[in-house]
């Protein structure tokens, strides 16, 4: 089963984590800014793709042509973290980040990769992904250290949250 997404929501959901994030960086415990919701960074890759969210089964979105997509992100837009499942099942590979100078301008990446092609992707100095996800552990690395900045990858789209635009 799948979930048509439309700017109104993706647009309420953008607002809504801004300004918990907002009000969260001024409590001094909480010096961390919260990373952004799935929810939200899926929307934006579906808006982007034409995709609809998968509401049951493996994956997080379901592209046109029935091809299941993963989405990862970071807050920021200089390193990130992303954690997969051990099982996790998906045909393309999507990240998202904020724009260094617009808190409304996401980028988005195809990054044209499924889950096997991380399999050789160093996890840590001695295993790799396939290593990690056959011991039922959850590989972990940077997708911007392990993935774009190698390749020199550019978003394939830019998303303006204010203009509701995909550039």
């Amino acid at each position: 089963m799948t979930v048509k997404v439309d700017w109104d929501n993706a647009s309420l959901l953008h607002d809504s984590y801004w300004r918990y994030r907002v009000t969260v960086t001024t409590i001094p415990w909480a010096n961390r800014a919260p990373n952004m919701p799935s929810e939200l960074t899926e929307a934006i890759v579906c808006l982007c793709t034409g995709a609809e969210l998968i509401d049951e089964g493996h994956g997080d979105i379901l592209l046109p042509q029935g091809i299941v997509g993963e989405v990862k992100s970071t807050s920021g837009y200089e390193d990130d973290l992303s954690s997969f499942s051990p099982s996790s099942e998906f045909e393309k590979l999507f990240f998202v980040h904020m724009d260094q100078q617009s808190h409304d301008i996401y980028h988005v990446y195809d990054l044209g990769l499924n889950r096997e092609a991380l399999s050789d992707i160093k996890v840590n100095s001695n295993e790799t992904f396939a290593d990690h996800a056959r011991n039922n552990r959850r590989p972990r690395f940077s997708i911007i250290e392990k993935v774009i900045r190698p390749n020199n990858m550019r978003p394939t789209w830019k998303v303006d949250m204010s203009k509701r635009v995909i550039i």
